[in-house]
Parts: C-alpha cells; sequence; structure tokens
C-alpha cells in the first residue's frame, strides 16, 4: 500500500526547505516519514494486540518500517511491513511471523483478521500532523 502526501498550505516550508542544501533537506524529510511511520507503526501493533494475533508475539515483535533508498531529495519512501524470512537475532525465540498475510488478507479457511490497512486508514491525519511538525523543527533547527 503506498501513500503520497502534499502539505497544502505548505508553500512557505516547502520554499524554506528548497532554499537549503539537499544533505539537509533528505535529513529533514527523512525524518519527518521516519516519525509518521511511526505512528502507524505504533496503531498497527495496537490492532494486531487487540486482535489477539500475538500467540507468540512475533507477529506483533516483526511490524516495523524500512527507509527506502532516496532517489532525490525531495523523494523518501519507507515500507511498513511485518519482517520475515530471517531470524531477529535481538529476539529471545526464534519464531518467524511468516503467517502474517494470511491475518491481513485472509485465506480459503479463515476470514481476513487486517492490522496494517486499517492502521494506515485510522492514522492518515496523524501522520500528516507528525511529519509537518518534525519538518517544522528541522527547518527551526537547520
Amino acid at each position: 500500500m503506498a501513500a503520497s502526501f502534499k502539505i497544502e498550505g505548505g508553500a512557505d516550508l516547502s520554499r524554506r526547505l528548497l532554499e537549503l542544501n539537499d544533505k539537509l533537506q533528505k535529513k529533514i524529510l527523512r525524518s519527518a516519514v521516519v516519525a509518521g511511520a511511526q505512528v502507524v507503526k505504533k496503531r498497527a501493533k495496537q490492532i494486531a494486540a487487540d486482535k489477539r494475533l500475538r500467540d507468540t508475539g512475533a507477529l506483533i515483535r516483526n511490524i516495523a518500517g524500512k527507509v527506502e533508498k532516496q532517489r532525490s531529495p525531495e523523494y523518501v519512501q519507507i515500507n511498513i511491513g511485518v519482517r520475515h524470512g530471517k531470524p531477529d537475532p535481538k529476539a529471545k525465540r526464534q519464531d518467524d511471523p511468516f503467517y502474517w498475510w494470511q491475518h491481513e488478507f485472509g485465506n480459503s479457511k479463515m476470514a481476513a483478521r487486517p492490522f496494517l490497512t486499517p492502521a494506515f486508514e485510522e492514522t492518515k491525519e496523524d501522520v500528516l500532523d507528525a511529519m509537518v511538525d518534525r519538518v517544522k523543527k528541522g527547518l527551526e533547527n537547520a
């Protein structure tokens, strides 16, 4: 699932951001995207816990965000999903939540009990607020 946000009325923020060098722009935008992703990630973990998708706790522990390589200073992408396939060296138990997609999308024997999609849908406004706040703080510090 992908989403792009354009901040309306943020012409002043955009102008001030463009006045900075590429390295500083990248740092501020990356920080803003991470702040927004934290909001979604936290809500996804809450929903998964509420739906009792925590037999071993592996699914909840492995909800994470991954910042993708930045192609240009004004484009930042973070993917939120469930890590699986590799053991987590920090985990006490090495259990892999390979089954996460069955909860999110369902299968022939089980109805869907999504946690990522509702987390994103419920937090869109909060994500935008967190990102704008982080950009403002970054500009103040610059």
